[in-house]
C-alpha cells in the first residue's frame, strides 16, 4: 500500500503529553482528510476515517489546565463502532 498523506503508518498512540502535542499539530494538517464515523461526547472520544486510504484514527483530548486540546492517533480495527465502545482515553 502506498503511504497516504494522513501518515497512518508513521504515528502511534501518544505515551505522554509531549507526544499528544505532536499529534494535535498533526490533526491540524490532516483534518481535511478525516470524516467522523462516530463520537462519544460523554468521554470526549471519537473514531474518524481517512477519506483517502480508509484507515481509522482515534480522536482523543487532553487538558492543558486551561483548555482541552484534541489530538488523533492511528488505530487498526475492522469494527470502528466496537473499538469506540471499548476505548478509553490514553492521556
Amino acid at each position: 500500500m502506498d503511504e497516504c498523506g494522513c501518515g497512518h503508518d508513521r504515528y502511534r498512540a501518544p505515551r505522554d503529553k509531549a507526544e499528544g502535542l505532536v499529534l494535535a499539530r498533526h490533526l491540524l494538517v490532516i483534518a481535511p482528510l478525516l470524516d467522523l464515523v462516530e463520537r462519544d461526547d460523554s468521554r470526549w472520544l471519537g473514531i474518524l476515517r481517512c477519506t483517502s486510504c480508509g484507515r481509522f484514527w482515534a480522536e482523543d483530548s487532553m487538558t492543558s489546565g486551561h483548555a482541552d486540546l484534541f489530538f488523533v492517533y492511528p488505530v487498526d480495527t475492522a469494527d470502528p463502532h466496537a473499538w469506540l465502545a471499548q476505548a478509553r482515553p490514553v492521556l
